[in-house]
């Protein structure tokens, strides 16, 4: 399973949290040794509008899913955007179909 999402902050002066707040995100992940070949490939992108980002999370199974919606890491980061975000993001299942990465 894997997940396109969509965040919009509130306000464009938020930019350099929310950037700060996926890379510590990312560390934790892997800190936590649920990133990488242990279940989760997480990356974040930002736009050319500073409001928008966007996340593609890929599970291995429903346990890395699991792993990481359980994880102090996530929890550490819905407290720490938790203010400046418009709303919950939005997230859309996706399926791979082709890839470069191996």
């Amino acid at each position: 399973m894997s997940l396109l999402v969509y965040y919009t902050l509130k306000n464009a002066e938020d930019h350099d949290a929310q950037v700060a707040a996926m890379e510590a995100l990312v560390a934790a992940c892997k800190a936590e040794g649920i990133a990488g070949s242990d279940g989760l490939q997480y990356s974040c992108y930002g736009t050319e509008d500073p409001t928008r980002f966007v996340g593609v999370l890929e599970f291995d199974g429903d346990e890395g899913r699991a792993a990481f919606i359980n994880s102090a890491a996530f929890a550490a980061y819905r407290e720490t955007v938790g203010d400046i975000l418009a709303g919950p993001p939005d997230t859309t299942p996706i399926t791979a179909i082709a890839s470069t990465r191996t």
